[in-house]
């Protein structure tokens, strides 16, 4: 008995799902340049519509989301550089009746317009390397040979720009030879699609060129000519003075004369400095009032003498 029930829910289900399914989904879904495009069935009229959702490319899951720009009878859609990478999916709509859905192929540069090359530098004395790569090789495979890089480089002078350069090729590796060294230079490229300007272009990336060992060389001997050559006129233009100004500079070289008070001059010229005259019992503690101690004795002995000469004249 609860077998049958169940087999019953079952085509139930399955009735209502194929009731819900009932409409033929869009054919020939694709993506043509920059825009996603569909057929709609022969046996359905103008009153279907059509939603779209989309998988960005970075996605792993199952999560898909609904592009709300567009939920009608339009059997396009304009795909915008956001959409790069994405899987779009579509599906016919009826009232609750809906088709099933229908995938394109991934968003790639062959289908968008806004692609731009791949730009790596390898910078040496006296040369550049630039590297160019496609973000993928749709746009290679479905133009082949048709497909070229515009490259251009500029060199920026005092913060200004001089007028660029430009080399279109179809290498990958294209190296631009003898570069000013020491100067910095940029390069930016774009896509060239039947020698006319597809995507967009790249951002400009910079680079000094590192000078060679001889420039380095030569920029060191030059200095030290200029600065043997500043030492050598400085030295001539001091001897070229000195020769002319050499009483002058006799003068201030001279060591300054220490002149010495009338009074200390007559001092040390009467010979009257009795060093010896009164030998001083003290200790060594005492030594530094030797002056004072010889002042005295020398005055000791003045009035003896003094006394001596009056006591002649009185006799």
């Amino acid at each position: 008995m609860i077998r049958e029930i169940c087999v019953g829910l079952v085509l139930t289900l399955l009735i209502n799902i194929e009731e819900t399914l009932c409409l033929n989904p869009p054919q020939d879904v694709r993506i043509v340049r920059s825009n996603l495009q569909w057929k709609r069935p022969a046996d359905d009229d103008d009153s279907v519509l059509y939603s779209l959702q989309y998988k960005p490319g970075h996605k792993t899951g199952d999560e898909w989301y609904s592009v709300t720009s567009h939920n009608g009878t339009q059997l396009r859609f304009q795909i915008t550089p956001e959409f790069y990478g994405a899987v779009f999916r579509v599906r016919a709509e009826k009232g609750i009746n809906v088709s099933e859905w229908q995938y394109s192929d991934s968003v790639n540069c062959a289908n968008a317009n806004f692609c731009v090359p791949l730009l790596k530098l390898s910078v040496k004395p006296e040369m550049v390397l630039v590297t160019m790569a496609h973000m993928d090789e749709s746009l290679e495979k479905e133009d082949g040979e048709h497909v070229e890089f515009n490259l251009s480089y500029w060199k920026v002078n005092n913060g200004g720009y001089l007028k660029p350069e430009s080399v279109i090729t179809k290498s990958k590796n294209e190296p631009i030879v003898q570069p000013e060294s020491g100067q910095r230079y940029c390069f930016q490229v774009q896509y060239l699609l039947y020698e006319k300007p597809y995507g967009n272009v790249s951002n400009p990336i910079c680079a000094i060129i590192p000078e060679t060992p001889e420039t380095i060389k030569s920029r060191h001997l030059l200095y030290s000519i200029f600065a043997s050559f500043l030492v050598t006129a400085i030295c001539g233009v001091c001897i070229l003075l000195l020769f002319k100004h050499h009483k002058k500079a006799k003068r201030l070289l001279q060591p300054l004369r220490l002149e010495i008070p009338n009074h200390y001059q007559e001092f040390f010229r009467s010979g009257e400095f009795p060093l010896q005259a009164c030998p001083s019992g003290s200790s060594q503690s005492l030594r530094s009032y030797d002056m004072i101690t010889v002042i005295e004795c020398s005055n000791l002995k003045q009035k003896g003498q003094e006394e001596e000469q009056e006591t002649i004249i009185s006799t």
